[in-house]
């Protein structure tokens, strides 16, 4: 029984895993989809005139008018004074609930005890302000650095010395005049 078991698996075990991993996946997108469907509906059915949304193109705009039609829900939505767009309720994101940001400044509170730690500055003496020998830096030439060249323009100069000595090689030859003896 054991052999057949072991048999079974051996041929069939690989299919097996890779079945109830595609069935796993389906499930969790199944689920995921569902739950994404469920707060979609919520949204659409909790929305009424008055309400401030944000669509998924951009635009905030308030709802004026919600209308049933056969392709679905259709929204009046008012974007300025004289702007209403008709939207499908399918275009709406969310309700906007941000507030508008002031520049007041806000009121100190006792609950609030963080103290600003200005940081100290200490200044050297003009002996210690500069050093004697200036240390190089990576990547910065310096008048007092030898001048390095780079890797690519190293490999420009060889290019431009070969191209220089395969024109040099190929100057004409003279010919060499031959004469053919005619044997009779």
């Amino acid at each position: 029984m054991n052999l057949l078991l072991a048999s079974f698996f051996e041929q069939y075990g690989l299919i097996i895993i890779l079945v109830v991993a595609f069935a796993l996946i389906m499930v969790y997108y199944y689920l995921k989809s569902k739950k994404y469907r469920e707060t979609e509906d919520n949204f659409q059915n909790s929305l009424k005139v008055g309400d401030r949304v944000k669509t998924y193109s951009g635009f905030y705009g308030t709802v004026e008018n919600i209308t049933n039609t056969t392709d679905g829900k259709v929204i009046t939505l008012r974007l300025g004074e004289n702007a209403t767009v008709d939207v499908d309720i399918r275009a709406l994101m969310n309700i906007d609930e941000k507030t508008v940001v002031t520049d007041e400044p806000v009121a100190k509170t006792e609950t609030s005890k963080a103290e600003v730690i200005e940081p100290e500055i200490v200044e050297l003496p003009a002996n210690e302000a500069k050093p004697d020998k200036e240390e190089p830096v990576e990547g910065v030439k310096t008048s007092s650095q030898p001048e390095v060249e780079t890797e690519v323009e190293q490999v420009a100069k060889d290019k431009a010395e070969d191209a220089q000595k395969t024109t040099k090689a190929k100057k004409p030859r003279a010919k060499k005049a031959t004469t053919s003896k005619k044997t009779k």
